[in-house]
């Protein structure tokens, strides 16, 4: 998918100032981009006068619940709730929005904005605004409340710049661009805390996320002489590290294991769903996770297995794909 076109922009725009009720939709597993992109939307279209219900069909965890407005987002849209349109945010595969769209059918005939900056989008909105050139969803939601003329809040500055923090590690990323920085400086300029946010989310961590570290490194394996390494987080591991653990981190940490070229990470849901996130600093981690329904970013994605799969037959799964594109 290619960057955005200005045709893409303005459809983007029209569908924000023509719709009253809108529904705002992060993907599964939020991160703070999604999260992020979602609340400062949020923000701005209420400062229009709009009405927005915010959706993510996990809650958030952990460090997310500080975000401001954390608190408002539900897991499925309400039974009696009317809306004028969709808006998905950093949401790569419509399977990614969760059980309860494809159990809300009465949104199927609604217009459906699609926001993302991933590469393996593949347009699945009435209006896609996709940008891979983009380092993070929030770097969107921002220009794109820029052309709109809407002045950024403390609160949805804060919560973008969330957002571009994270999908950016601080903005070392390869991705960070000029455009990215002076995304960057125009949320501090709107009052965002930077200092604060690169504290909260790359140096604090919860003691049940430090316990939830603890178990899956106990489990940290190789293969391919060294060149692939993961970690497997059982739901023993999350259950007993407590509320809101989580192992956000843990692929990044295992790719940047010495002679590692791609790390993952496998967690074990509630439901048995095995979440799996990848990282490289040089192999094309999306088209791995591509192979299972999954996409993402060149040097950083996801996908996920269906029960009955295991944390076993999941990484064997991946090791049998990405083992050949390391040859």
């Amino acid at each position: 998918m290619t960057a955005g076109t200005e045709t893409d922009w303005d459809g983007a725009v029209a569908l924000l100032r023509d719709a009253g009720r809108l529904l705002l939709w992060g993907h599964r597993k939020p991160d703070a981009d999604a999260a992020g992109s979602v609340l400062g939307l949020a923000y701005a279209l209420e400062s229009l006068g709009k009405s927005v219900t915010l959706i993510c069909s996990d809650p958030l965890e952990g460090i997310l619940t500080t975000l401001p407005g954390a608190e408002r987002f539900l897991t499925a849209p309400p039974a009696d709730g009317t809306w004028d349109a969709v808006v998905s945010l950093d949401v790569s595969t419509v399977d990614r929005l969760g059980p309860p769209y494809a159990a809300a059918g009465r949104l199927a005939g609604l217009p459906f904005l699609n926001i993302d900056h991933h590469l393996t989008n593949p347009g699945f909105g009435t209006v896609n605004l996709v940008d891979p050139a983009a380092a993070a969803t929030a770097e969107m939601v921002t220009l794109l409340l820029e052309r709109m003329g809407v002045p950024l809040t403390v609160p949805a500055a804060t919560c973008l710049l969330a957002g571009l923090l994270t999908d950016t590690l601080s903005f070392q990323t390869e991705s960070t661009t000029p455009r990215t920085l002076r995304v960057g400086a125009s949320l501090v300029e709107a009052g965002a805390p930077l200092a604060e946010l690169a504290y909260r989310f790359f140096r604090q961590r919860s003691r049940g996320s430090a316990l939830v570290w603890s178990g899956a490194l106990g489990t940290l394996r190789f293969a391919s002489g060294g060149r692939i390494a993961w970690v497997e987080i059982s739901r023993a591991v999350m259950d007993a590290a407590g509320p809101g653990a989580d192992g956000a981190g843990l692929s990044g940490y295992v790719a940047s294991i010495e002679g590692v070229e791609v790390g993952f990470s496998l967690e074990e849901a509630a439901d048995g769903t095995i979440f799996a996130g990848l990282r490289s600093p040089t192999v094309d981690v999306a088209a791995a996770a591509a192979v299972f329904g999954g996409g993402g970013h060149a040097r950083a994605a996801g996908c996920q297995f269906a029960p009955p799969a295991t944390l076993a037959s999941a990484a064997a799964a991946l090791l049998a794909t990405i083992e050949p594109a390391l040859k």
